[in-house]
């Protein structure tokens, strides 16, 4: 019998990716990796579930039952696990959230997506399909990019992210990680607002910084300028009496 859950207190984090030691740690396991992450890091202790068709573990987190799935389906029949879990624990789709690599977003960039295609994710494409077609699915896209495309695409895909991308990888994944806690506590659309205009790289960062240098020094020059005015309107004001007094003076004397 399935456990008793109550959909309003539960989120399903899937992770999506190859099971095998040959795909671990690579761009298409993405999912994985994040999951395991977040397992690891709240105690959660995940089993074989072969009645669910993934790897399966749950933590509680401030009140909600948080279930981490990793289906061992192979990536192309995920949608196999997901409608499982739905099916078992009786929960509906906004439960979920669907974690994948994306090769049209480059490494250091994530995306909430509320719904919509599967954008050629064969993961995704699977789950829709066992959904009934249903789209309304919520996804962490993490980037791998740049998509080499063409024949290029699957090797890369199914292998590591070089070492001098590391250092990128693992502060992408705290990024994602972050992600997918707001997105319990607050919502799909506090995560897509808050996360999806974050761009790690080390160019954008530069990039993002000289843009608010220049923002500032803009707004300094303003807050100058107007300054400059208030005191030369205030100058003015000021010395238009004392004209018109040493006039009045002036003719005063000119008639004693």
């Amino acid at each position: 019998m399935p456990d008793q859950i109550n959909g309003d207190d539960t989120r399903v984090i899937v992770g999506l990716g190859n099971p095998g030691q040959e795909y671990a740690r690579t761009r298409h396991n993405m999912g994985f990796m994040i999951v395991d992450a977040i397992g690891t890091a709240n105690g959660a202790q995940p089993t074989l579930n072969s009645r669910l068709k993934c790897e399966f573990s749950k933590f509680t987190y401030r009140g909600k039952t948080i279930m981490l799935v990793k289906p061992m389906t192979y990536m192309n029949l995920s949608g196999e696990c997901v409608i499982a879990v739905k099916q078992w624990f009786k929960l509906p789709v906004s439960s979920f959230i669907v974690v994948h690599d994306d090769v049209a977003l480059p490494l250091g960039k994530l995306r909430v997506q509320n719904g919509g295609g599967a954008g050629g994710q064969h993961g995704v494409e699977s789950i829709i399909q066992c959904l009934g077609g249903d789209t309304s699915l919520v996804r962490l896209k993490f980037g791998v990019g740049p998509d080499p495309g063409g024949d290029k695409r699957a090797s890369f895909v199914l292998s590591r992210v070089p070492e001098a991308q590391q250092e990128l990888l693992m502060q992408a994944h705290d990024l994602a990680k972050k992600c997918l806690f707001t997105w319990i506590n607050e919502g799909t659309l506090k995560a897509m607002n808050q996360y999806n205009a974050i761009d790690l790289r080390p160019e954008a960062l530069a990039e993002a910084e000289e843009k608010k240098r220049k923002k500032e020094q803009a707004a300094q020059e303003r807050r100058e300028r107007l300054e400059r005015e208030r005191l030369e309107k205030e100058k003015s004001q000021n010395e238009e009496p004392g004209a018109v007094r040493l006039e009045a003076g002036e003719l005063s004397g000119d008639i004693l």
